[in-house]
């Protein structure tokens, strides 16, 4: 039987058509400033165009729709999704290089149901990740593509086939804890779900598989992010410091909890003659799991709550580690840090998000829940960042903030005195 979603007032649509043709002017306006005079992409006039773009949707759709929406469609979309990197239907379509594929031969390579491939098709090809050319007919797109890139193939795995459980079982745990926020990495949504005593990390680290797909996925940086050794001054904050003639051993920069060393192989690769020792420190399993680390990196197992065993380098760096802990592990990271920082030389960076005061992203927003219910974790505002360092007595030198993404940036903390 169909119904009509009414409102308060009535069935709703769009907003007034002044506001839909305004929009629609600034949208047309900024579209003109997306290149560069050199033909390049302008970032910051895209993401301004995105922003209008999204408006001018808002403006247009029904409330109930996006009601419904949410309600009803996004958690079907994402096992489509799902499904589609399960099948390596997107490595198939890339691969016929712009030949349109059949639904036919789709069931033949993947050898699933006919039927099964035609129904999941419909929603892979109405999100875009697909070109339905003719009937049960399909091309590669960008989107495709970009599902056949390891790091964001890895991360759907990752985060579909843990995170989803918990987003549905969250409610029922605020229901019967309370509603407030969890503050022990042992006691979140997570554990609720999984009925385990483990942590998330824990966890991971006693299923391979899924441990793999997360680090895969951490190897992304976030898509297209530009890396901190592009926009922070390396030279003057960091390499400038090493004493004229010092010796390979002398600690550079230590990479605290760095996975694999994504972090320091790109920061040699762009200061290869950097004086000074790259030393990358994770948990033994991690360790033992690397292939192909450059020579000019050490790797030593390391658990970041014991005490720091590389004194007095130039840099402890930290990578989206702390976001992951509540602000009671965190100091103990710190403190763990401080005892073998040198007064006036050493530094730490974080490299971090800092939530805006109003108008946080989607992703910012997104991940701050999932850090919540993961791990007890949280993304923080400038403040809590500030609240977080001076409450171990540690100095905020300066934040820098990336000129490519408004959210991420270097918080640099050091020793008083």
């Amino acid at each position: 039987m169909a119904t009509t979603l009414t409102g308060p007032a009535g069935p709703a649509g769009p907003e007034s058509t002044q506001d839909v043709s305004s929009l629609l002017q600034q949208l047309q306006q900024a579209s003109t400033n997306l290149r560069t005079p050199e033909g390049a992409i302008n970032d910051n006039s895209r993401k301004a165009a995105l922003l209008l773009a999204k408006q001018l949707v808002n403006a247009l759709e029904k409330p109930e729709d996006v009601v419904m929406r949410y309600a009803f469609e996004i958690g079907t979309h994402c096992m489509c999704l799902r499904l589609g990197v399960d099948l390596r239907i997107f490595h198939i379509l890339v691969e016929h290089d712009g030949v349109p594929v059949s639904a036919s031969q789709l069931a033949k390579l993947t050898r699933a149901e006919l039927l099964l491939i035609v129904r999941i098709m419909r929603v892979i090809s109405l999100l875009g990740f697909a070109l339905e050319v003719d009937e049960q007919s399909y091309k590669a797109t960008p989107l495709s593509r970009a599902f056949t890139v390891p790091a964001l193939e890895a991360g759907m795995k990752a985060c579909y086939e843990v995170y989803t459980p918990i987003h549905v079982q969250t409610a029922e745990h605020f229901r019967s804890r309370g509603y407030k926020c969890p503050t022990d990495t042992l006691d979140c949504p997570f554990q609720w779900t999984y009925l385990t005593d483990l942590s998330y990390f824990g966890y991971l680290h006693q299923n391979p598989e899924k441990l793999k797909h997360f680090e895969t996925f951490l190897s992304a940086n976030g898509g297209t992010r530009k890396y901190w050794i592009e926009w922070f001054p390396v030279e003057s904050e960091i390499l400038s410091a090493i004493p004229g003639g010092a010796e390979n051993d002398t600690p550079l920069v230590v990479d605290v909890g760095g996975n694999k060393g994504h972090d320091l192989e790109r920061l040699l690769a762009r200061f290869p003659h950097a004086k000074g020792r790259l030393v990358l420190q994770d948990l033994q399993s991690t360790i033992n799991n690397i292939k192909d680390l450059s020579p000019g990196i050490q790797a030593i197992a390391h658990d970041f709550f014991a005490p720091q065993p590389v004194k007095g380098a130039r840099v402890y760096y930290l990578h989206f580690i702390l976001h992951d802990w509540p602000d009671d592990k965190c100091r103990l990271i710190l403190q763990s840090i401080m005892k073998a920082m040198k007064v006036g030389y050493s530094k730490i960076l974080i490299n971090e998000a800092i939530v805006p005061a109003k108008n946080c992203g989607s992703w910012l927003a997104a991940t701050d829940i999932n850090m919540m219910t993961v791990l007890a974790g949280m993304e923080r505002t400038r403040q809590q960042w500030i609240d977080l360092l001076e409450s171990v007595d540690l100095d905020v030198v300066k934040i820098w903030s990336s000129p490519h993404d408004g959210e991420e940036a270097i918080i640099e903390a050091a020793l008083k005195g």
